[in-house]
């Protein structure tokens, strides 16, 4: 894709409009070069500020019906480090798309679910329950107390219940909690395992998908709005493409109208 210069009315209708983004298939600056990013040059606070969204996004490709990875409990920092690397190039093109999702609309991924806790019920008659009743670590039960000390869980909080005993388990480092769910899940005698919560709403979202082998990703922004207090009622999204040198291609946009600052700012 060759870059242009936008035409001045362009330019400013997009001071107009403020907050609502300008939009274009082209890039926002003059030359013949393609437009590309160099992996590993982005600054530390922009690694930063993805931090959280890269881990997400590392989780999300462990845990995926498609992934070509087993999902682990510790997550592959190699995984983290393509995510981010994938966030920065994006921030760094020169697409008006681009400027939307990272300097106007400053999306990030609005997930909830803990990466350092989950939230276990246990039976109360179940035998190797009795430890964690009487307040002791281990629990006899030997793919229990594996996860605990495999991974340096600590028993945060324990709550009777008539037949159920919580147990809320936490980590110290962020690990992939679903994965974890799912394998305390599996053992018998737990009723449920769960992720909690950090906070209600809803929100902006940041989805990878690795397109074929894996040196492609289609990155897509959503910016959400309309009632986020709950459930977002509208939605606009942005696509990207990413290789493995961090070359990112603009695709498409599409969904609702780009929303307002006051609009984005309503619960």
């Amino acid at each position: 894709m060759k870059k242009v210069l936008y035409p001045i009315n362009a330019f400013l209708l997009c001071v107009v409009m403020l907050f609502s983004a300008c939009e274009t298939d082209n890039s926002i600056t003059g030359g013949d070069e393609e437009e590309a990013s160099q992996c590993g040059d982005a600054s530390n606070s922009l690694v930063d500020s993805y931090a959280d969204d890269a881990v997400r996004l590392a989780i999300g490709t462990l845990n995926g019906s498609g992934s070509v990875i087993d999902p682990s409990i510790i997550i592959p920092p190699a995984l983290v480090e393509r995510m981010s690397n994938i966030l920065t190039a994006v921030h760094a093109s020169e697409f008006a798309a681009a400027d939307s999702v990272t300097n106007v609309y400053e999306v990030h991924i609005n997930a909830l679910s803990s990466l350092t806790q989950v939230s276990l019920l246990v039976d109360n008659s179940t035998a190797w329950a009795e430890g964690w009743i009487n307040g002791e670590y281990l629990t006899g039960e030997p793919s229990i107390d594996q996860l605990l000390t495999t991974y340096d869980l600590e028993i945060t909080q324990t709550v009777q219940y008539a037949d159920l005993l919580g147990v809320t388990i936490t980590s110290e480092e962020l690990i992939n909690t679903t994965e974890l769910a799912a394998k305390f899940a599996s053992v018998d005698g737990v009723s449920e395992a769960t992720v909690p919560s950090d906070g209600t709403g809803d929100g902006d979202d940041i989805v990878v998908e690795i397109l074929g082998a894996n040196d492609l990703y289609k990155v897509t922004y959503e910016v959400a709005y309309d009632g986020c207090s709950e459930t977002c009622q509208k939605a606009r999204f942005y696509e990207f493409n990413v290789d493995d040198n961090c070359n990112v291609t603009y695709i498409t946009t599409y969904g609702d109208a780009p929303p307002t600052q006051a609009q984005r700012d309503e619960e």
